[in-house]
């Protein structure tokens, strides 16, 4: 039983194929960089902010030694907490838990809205708590997010717009063969492909394909010229009269020899006729090698 052929992919199918491959790594990649676009300026407006906090904590610092008040200029708040109690708050209208933990953190407020918060322990024990309203960094990673996906989309657009492009003057040549391939029937052995010129490597395979049909398109015992049949005639009576002439000498002289001794001796005749059923037995032999050659090569 022969095996199945392998199953072949039309060219459009793999123009399709190719197209999504490559659209999909083109928005991978994309996605990726601007992933490290957001971390990056998520990161730069943290610090940003922490630098803020650290600034405004000086200042409150400097203006409450001096003027005894939590000073703010509404783009902060601040709260003095004594054993975990707000004593004193200013510059924001939420509310905000304790107890609080030194340093940098960030924290969320009673409307939840997201703040960072910078608190340190005073000599005293109270501790001095500095915050931020991160509004305006959460808005700037929404807006880097919705640029980075309005990017990927057109990155996507344009890679699946270029690819089909090209695809298909790379694929038109091997479309110009599967179509000539799939027009060639067993009845019609001397069709060939079309000649395909460009690319060199398509050129190629066409110019391969073509030699194995011109090496396939032999011609069958109908379309023999008379000439032709005459030679294979010819060679078929050479083969038999080279194969059978010696064993009919052998069985000729045989035979002479029994004729002209009609007085030999029992041992002899018996010899002489066991090398005659010899050399019958070698003349069936070949008669039944030649006859399947008799019918075939000839019209």
């Amino acid at each position: 039983m022969s095996e199945p052929l392998p199953r072949v992919f039309p060219p459009r199918t793999i123009r399709v194929q190719l197209t999504l491959a490559i659209t999909a790594v083109v928005a991978l990649v994309v996605a990726l960089a601007g992933l490290a676009v957001v971390l990056y300026a998520d990161h730069r407006d943290h610090s940003d902010v922490d630098a803020a906090l650290a600034a405004r904590a000086t200042q409150v610092r400097t203006a409450a030694t001096k003027s005894g008040s939590l000073p703010t200029d509404g783009s902060f708040a601040v709260r003095l907490l004594v054993n975990n109690a707000v004593r004193a708050e200013v510059g924001a209208t939420t509310k905000f838990s304790v107890p609080v933990k030194d340093g940098y953190s960030t924290v969320t407020a009673a409307d939840g809205t997201h703040w960072r918060s910078w608190a340190e322990t005073l000599k005293t024990g109270a501790q001095l708590q500095v915050l931020i309203n991160l509004q305006d960094v959460e808005e700037n990673h929404s807006g880097n997010v919705m640029m980075i996906n309005l990017i990927v989309l057109l990155a996507a657009v344009i890679a699946a717009a270029g690819t089909w492009f090209v695809g298909g003057l790379v694929m038109k040549p091997l479309v110009k063969l599967a179509e000539g391939a799939h027009a060639i029937t067993p009845d019609a052995p001397t069709q060939r492909l079309p000649v395909v010129t460009s690319p060199p490597e398509v050129a190629d395979l066409g110019t391969a394909l073509n030699e194995a049909l011109d090496r396939m398109n032999i011609p069958d015992r109908a379309q023999l010229t008379q000439e032709a049949a005459q030679e294979a005639t010819q060679h078929f009576a050479k083969v038999a009269v080279d194969n059978l002439r010696e064993p009919l000498h052998e069985l000729g002289d045989g035979l002479d020899q029994l004729l002209d001794n009609p007085e030999m001796t029992v041992i002899q005749r018996h010899l002489l006729l066991a090398a005659i059923q010899t050399e019958y037995r070698r003349l069936v032999t070949l008669v039944d090698d030649l006859e399947p050659k008799s019918t075939t090569g000839l019209p």
